[in-house]
């Protein structure tokens, strides 16, 4: 495999080389349509309409996407965050859509996947993206079986209120992750170090909190906020209120290297954030746990402090000395 896929060098050089436009990834929050970006056509459908694009342009985007539907079936090849690499064209013939899918087919056999391999089948496929509605011919792609990416010649895009159509529309997308999994034999989840022994579900976590860390959201009780908090809840239960090991700090650090990467981030992220919401949440869970075994004094105690300052508290709040010591234990 000549092109390495844990950065974005090869694959833009391989998609310049075919005259494509390279377009830097945008903000995964997209408050207009929905709470996160979920495919890299939503974000250039929105800078054609705007102008922004011209019909002549042959884009590519890798796209770092949050996809919340997928919290509850993680597993090897599903995850909340990915890359979703997008390449595009505005108001194309339909023989140029198909050099679209060529272009693709040349890059899955320079990764190194057979021909034999490769499968696909076809839908007509009919939705709508807000007030948008849209029709067109949809191939899904397959490698051994596994879907590997879909890609669509809409003909029917306008708008419900007739403010805005297109003649076609080319919306070719790939799960980068998937791809690499798919051609080096390793967990999907696996970075720059070998992480086999971290809980999938907790890798998964840690992407999505390291992915958010870095698009600047920050935990709160609304939106986009949200869905940081709710992760946070998530790790936190999954562990059991324990501290982070340090093989889970590293994968943390390597998530937050890798979407820094991908996202084209200038002004690189640290672990505080995520470090300091994952600790309010689990003194949250501790309490929680406390109150269910009668301790009824405790809701007073706030949950932004430190875990040695919570020890205190609840010393003070007369928890026992066997529970301090087995809480101790855990941290």
């Amino acid at each position: 495999m000549s092109i390495n896929l844990i950065n974005p060098e090869g694959l833009k050089r391989f998609f310049k080389d075919r005259n494509y436009n390279c377009f830097k990834p945008y903000h995964i929050v997209n408050n207009d349509d929905t709470v996160f970006i979920s495919a890299g056509i939503q974000p250039l459908l929105k800078d054609y309409k705007n102008n922004l694009i011209n019909d002549s342009s042959l884009i590519c985007v890798f796209q770092p996407v949050i996809r919340t539907q997928y919290l509850n079936s993680i597993g090897e090849g599903s995850s909340i965050a990915f890359t979703n690499i997008t390449t595009a064209a505005f108001n194309n013939s339909e023989e140029r859509y198909m050099q679209m899918v060529k272009n693709w087919y040349e890059l899955l056999f320079e990764l190194g996947m057979s021909k034999t391999d490769i499968t696909s089948c076809n839908d007509r496929f009919y939705t709508s993206w807000g007030n948008v509605e849209l029709e067109g011919k949809r191939t899904f792609h397959y490698y051994k079986d596994i879907e590997i990416g879909d890609t669509t010649y809409f003909t029917r895009i306008r708008a419900k209120d007739n403010s805005f159509k297109l003649d076609s529309m080319s919306d070719l997308g790939f799960g980068l992750e998937r791809l690499r999994w798919k051609t080096t034999n390793k967990s999907y989840y696996d970075l720059y170090s070998d992480s086999s022994n971290l809980n999938t579900k907790l890798k998964a976590y840690l992407s999505a909190l390291a992915l958010l860390a870095v698009n600047n959201v920050k935990p709160s009780n609304k939106n986009s906020g949200y869905r940081f908090r709710l992760l946070s809840k998530k790790l936190v239960e999954l562990l059991s209120g324990k501290n982070l090991t340090e093989d889970e700090m590293k994968y943390l650090n390597e998530s937050i290297m890798y979407w820094n990467n991908w996202q084209e981030n200038v002004n690189m992220s640290s672990d505080t954030l995520i470090k300091n919401e994952y600790t309010r949440n689990a003194n949250r869970y501790i309490l929680d746990l406390l109150t269910k075994e009668g301790y009824d004094n405790l809701s007073k105690i706030n949950i932004n402090i430190s875990r040695n300052d919570l020890i205190k508290r609840l010393i003070s709040s007369g928890v026992d000395k066997k529970k301090i010591k087995m809480i101790e234990r855990l941290l």
